[in-house]
Formats: C-alpha cells, sequence, structure tokens
C-alpha cells in the first residue's frame, strides 16, 4: 500500500508539474461531500434572507427567469459570518480542511499547512471564457496557488464541466508579452488581458481537457492554467460544486499584478495542523472576526 501511495504521488506530482492540473479520482469521503449537498438541499435553498455572494454583497436568491436554479453563487460560506448559515459552514469545514484532502495537495506540492483565501459554493454551471485564477489569488513568484474543484454531485458531458488546457507549473504570460499596457483600473486590465490571452491560445487550437467526475473526485489546476467552462445542456441546469482558492502557507501571496516582496499574513483562523483559513481585510472589518489573530505556525 506504500508503494502505491508513493506512486500515486509521484505521478500526481508530475502531472501537476508538467500540466498544470490533475484529477483526483475517490480521494474525498463521500459523507463529508453529500453532507454539504444535503446541507445545501435543506438549510440553504429554503433560505429567504441575505447572504454574502460572489459579488461581496449581502443579496437574497436569485433564479434564472422562469426556473428555481439560483444563479448568484456563494461566497466564503465556510467562514463564521452568517448565524442562520452556520450548518453549511460546519459541513464545508469538514471537507476542506479534511486529512483526505490534506493528503492529496501534499502529494502535488508536499506542503505541510495550507491557508484557504477563498470558496464559491456554485448552484449552477457557470459558463466562464478562458481566464486565470492568478489575477483573484496568486503566490510570489506567480503559479504556485491552487485552485480546487470539487462536484458536490455526479457530473456528465451536459453538466457544464470546467475544462482546462495543458500549462507547465510557474510558466507566465505577461501583459507585456501580449503587447497590453500596465494601466487603467484592475478590472480593466483584468478584462483586457484575458480577452488576449484567450486570443492567443486559441488562435493555435489548443488541446482541452474535460474530466466527467463523480462525487468523491475533485479537480486541481495551479493559479496560472488557463481554463473555461463549457455551457450547461440544458442551460440553465442546476449543478452544485465547490471552488477553493488556497495556497502553500511557506509562500507569500498576492496575485497576478500584485507581487510583493513582503504581504500582511495575520487575519488567519487556524483550523487544523493542516489547514488555516485566510480571512480578507473587507471581511474582518465588517464581521468583525480574526481581525487580531496571529498568523499560525507552519
Amino acid at each position: 500500500m506504500n508503494i502505491l501511495k508513493l506512486l500515486r504521488g509521484d505521478r500526481a506530482r508530475r502531472d501537476y508539474r508538467d500540466h498544470g492540473y490533475h484529477v483526483f479520482r475517490g480521494a474525498l469521503p463521500r459523507e463529508l461531500v453529500d453532507a454539504v449537498a444535503d446541507t445545501v438541499c435543506q438549510k440553504v435553498r429554503p433560505y429567504q434572507g441575505p447572504i454574502l455572494r460572489q459579488d461581496g454583497q449581502l443579496a437574497a436568491h436569485d433564479f434564472f427567469p422562469g426556473t428555481s436554479v439560483i444563479r448568484n453563487s456563494l461566497l466564503d460560506a465556510h467562514l463564521p459570518i452568517s448565524g442562520p448559515m452556520k450548518p453549511i459552514e460546519t459541513t464545508l469545514t469538514a471537507l476542506i480542511t479534511s486529512t483526505a484532502l490534506g493528503g492529496c495537495l501534499r502529494e502535488i506540492d508536499g506542503a505541510e499547512h495550507y491557508n484557504i483565501h477563498q470558496t464559491l459554493l456554485f448552484f449552477a454551471a457557470q459558463t466562464t471564457e478562458i481566464h486565470l485564477d492568478s489575477w483573484a489569488l496568486d503566490t510570489a513568484p506567480r503559479g504556485f496557488a491552487h485552485t480546487l474543484w470539487i462536484p458536490l454531485q455526479d457530473m456528465d458531458f451536459r453538466s457544464g464541466m470546467p475544462s482546462v488546457i495543458a500549462w507547465p507549473i510557474g510558466k507566465v504570460i505577461s501583459e507585456a508579452d501580449l503587447g497590453l499596457p500596465a494601466s487603467g483600473s484592475e478590472a480593466e486590465r483584468y478584462h483586457r488581458y484575458q480577452a488576449a490571452l484567450s486570443a492567443r491560445l486559441l488562435a493555435d487550437s489548443p488541446e482541452v481537457s474535460t474530466s466527467l467526475v463523480r462525487k468523491g473526485d475533485f479537480i486541481v489546476w495551479t493559479s496560472l492554467t488557463p481554463h473555461c467552462t463549457l455551457p450547461a445542456q440544458p442551460f440553465p441546469a442546476e449543478r452544485l460544486s465547490l471552488q477553493v482558492l488556497l495556497r502553500p502557507l511557506h509562500h507569500r501571496w498576492g496575485n497576478f499584478i500584485d507581487q510583493p516582496s513582503d504581504h500582511p499574513t495575520n487575519r488567519h483562523i487556524r483550523m487544523t495542523e493542516q489547514f488555516s483559513y485566510f480571512v480578507n481585510e473587507q471581511i474582518s472589518r465588517d464581521y468583525q472576526i480574526a481581525g487580531s489573530l496571529p498568523a499560525p505556525a507552519a
């Protein structure tokens, strides 16, 4: 068994290094995944009050017209910011700080401790264009933060699956490489960059990889790995999934255009020996949590 684990870990690390992503099969306890999905169905979906959403605002459910499919995703529901959402906080925490998940991450980079910076709970497929998650979170140097995509139900080819373009870890295409100026607001630079990067990649007709996954599987890709989401059939359709942005604790953090020589590491909540939650400044201020907690030991 130890030999098999070593061989699997070596393959996972090679895949991740060479291609910028890896699919873990049957790696997460199904009971933890089911607990999150059940909580969404029993507690989150019926709730009619405001919840923190992907745009950073408090809002009630917003449905695709003529359907009961919720289109505004939940932001950072793993944090202690809502009494009514305590059940989803509890089940998410059990899943994303599990020893099973930590063991998989260690296979790809060997880190001892990870900071979870953001979670997004999706009710439906997002149909996103080609983009990099580096603009939301990255390490300094770039490319060593991870995005996890965890299905909360079994998926098939009609589910609206994320798709990735193989990309060696740490490979950076800068704004200058694309002939773009480093000027304008961050939002302007983001949209300009993603459009130019997408045009360059698609001009070469790249191979795009999509994996059909079931509960207990998950996909991990690097902060610099180009990816998109295929449209669901029919659209809109419910697709319960979880996205997690995290980084190894020993790396400084920033984003694609903010590459600091140092970065504040306060506002952490240590959850386990392998995981801590990072609380961003706005949430720390608005909800008065983790304002003075020290950084966890590695």
